[in-house]
């Protein structure tokens, strides 16, 4: 059984996409957050629900990401931290909001048969950004992307998945075994060092000479987070979390050729009330467009051009959430 219908969410217009085993949500009018991806045979729902007390409705553009509900699952473009667009031609210079703007505007909704395609178009830019959501399996969403230059200049671009999986203790991210090593892009103030201090994975040693387990999140009354990349020549293709409770796995997958970069947003409280782990591919390294597009790591759309790349999630329960490739 598949099926994509209309439903609603905190009172807002959504679309669900549902099979035997997967149940996702999807609210347009909200930058096309994913709000519900749920396991229907366990009932494991693997998104947060919004932070209590805030409202849950669209923030008026241009708005801090942390304004928001902070809820589910948001897309990143065309940058995450705020930044003056770097690239050629009359846009250079334009200021890029925090987050980028595609989590804060509204996707109109193209196609709902067969799949569900939700559309946007570029307000601090030029491009048009497509998103069709699918189910090539029971347990398994995929989500295709075309990102379209309108303009007459290459445009560099920053995409990057921003699910909040819910983590927290008992819970382990897991990285391809050619990731040995993970990057902190944080400021020196979060206690990781300086941006691009270095640390074995999964296991290290903070600053201060204290072991730790980089793959696993603790309680969010630590009120603190880490953001990690993979180094830019890892060119991972997966990442995973797994509750090693009760089994429970999720795995994201993606062509490195398309998408080579992977940071991981583990948040202990610093920023949301709840523990969440975000496995984040991207097309820029690390989260600045600008800062990306100094260090020539980051991908570009050829003036009136086209780019494409796909993301797909599949959920399941015990055994190792490893691709069969791995």
């Amino acid at each position: 059984m598949k099926a994509i219908r209309p439903t609603t969410w905190h009172g807002l217009a959504a679309w669900a996409l549902e099979s035997d085993a997967l149940r996702a949500v999807m609210v347009p009018e909200m930058g096309a957050k994913i709000v519900s991806l749920c396991d229907k045979r366990t009932g494991c729902e693997w998104l947060v629900e919004p932070i209590a007390g805030r409202a849950v409705r669209p923030v008026a553009y241009p708005a801090p990401f942390e304004r928001q509900d902070m809820a589910g699952w948001d897309e990143m473009f065309p940058t995450i931290v705020a930044c003056a667009y770097p690239g050629p031609g009359p846009h250079h210079g334009t200021p890029l909001p925090d987050h980028g703007e595609a989590w804060q505007l509204p996707w109109a909704v193209i196609r709902s048969q067969g799949e569900l395609v939700l559309s946007l178009t570029g307000r601090a830019l030029p491009y048009r950004l497509t998103r069709a959501a699918s189910l090539p399996a029971p347990d398994a969403l995929r989500l295709q992307y075309t990102l379209e230059n309108l303009g007459t200049e290459p445009m560099p671009y920053l995409w990057a998945a921003h699910p909040q999986f819910i983590a927290g203790p008992g819970y382990r991210a897991i990285l391809p075994p050619q990731v040995t090593e993970v990057v902190n892009t944080l400021p020196a103030s979060w206690g990781w060092g300086p941006p691009e201090t270095r640390f074995s994975w999964p296991e290290a040693a903070t600053p201060e000479g204290r072991a730790v387990r980089l793959d696993e999140a603790g309680p969010a009354t630590l009120h603190r987070g880490r953001k990690l990349f993979a180094p830019p020549g890892a060119r991972p293709s997966w990442a995973a979390l797994r509750d090693e409770r009760r089994g429970h796995w999720l795995r994201l997958e993606w062509d490195p050729a398309e998408v080579p970069y992977l940071g991981l947003w583990l948040d202990e409280g610093a920023v949301h009330t709840a523990t969440v782990a975000a496995p984040e591919p991207s097309t820029g390294w690390y989260d600045s467009l600008a800062l990306a597009w100094q260090k020539g790591q980051v991908c570009s759309v050829p003036a009136l051009g086209t780019r494409r790349w796909s993301l797909t999630v599949r959920l399941g329960t015990g055994g190792d959430p490893f691709p069969p490739s791995a």
